[in-house]
């Protein structure tokens, strides 16, 4: 056995490891306004919403419409972040400002939790998120 391949079958485990034990979770990335930080339908890995700061990507439920974004925060004010999608043209202004949550700012009681970083790199699977997202419109 080739090392690569047991460094594949290393990464494997700690995958599976990771998701059973429930430390790091998934999300599926539906449209294109993280783009080129995500891809549409890309999978992307969360853990819990803690010690957030100025440029992390969080994932929250809208109060206003109840729908699950994944977004920068772009501003913090007390226990609120205000968020914008990384791509100008289809986020040219934060999502405060658009009405996807309120003026001052997502509450830190909406945020599920913030996307997984190493080394400032953020960690996704392009394509695999579809899986998520087709069967999410038959359940």
């Amino acid at each position: 056995m080739k090392k690569s391949d047991i460094a594949l079958i290393v990464i494997i485990v700690a995958i599976y490891v990771l998701f059973f034990t429930n430390i790091i979770t998934t999300a599926s990335v539906e449209g294109v306004s993280m783009y080129p930080v995500f891809q549409n339908g890309a999978l992307t890995f969360y853990g819990p919403p803690v010690n957030i700061s100025l440029h992390d990507v969080i994932i929250y439920r809208s109060p206003e419409y109840g729908i699950y974004v994944i977004h920068r925060v772009v501003k913090i004010d007390n226990a609120h972040y205000v968020t914008q999608g990384v791509d100008k043209i289809t986020n040219p202004v934060p999502d405060n400002r658009i009405g996807l949550e309120p003026l001052e700012g997502v509450p830190s009681s909406n945020v599920v939790g913030k996307v997984t970083e190493v080394d400032g790199y953020i960690i996704s699977i392009p394509y695999l998120g579809y899986l998520a997202i087709i069967a999410s419109h038959f359940i």
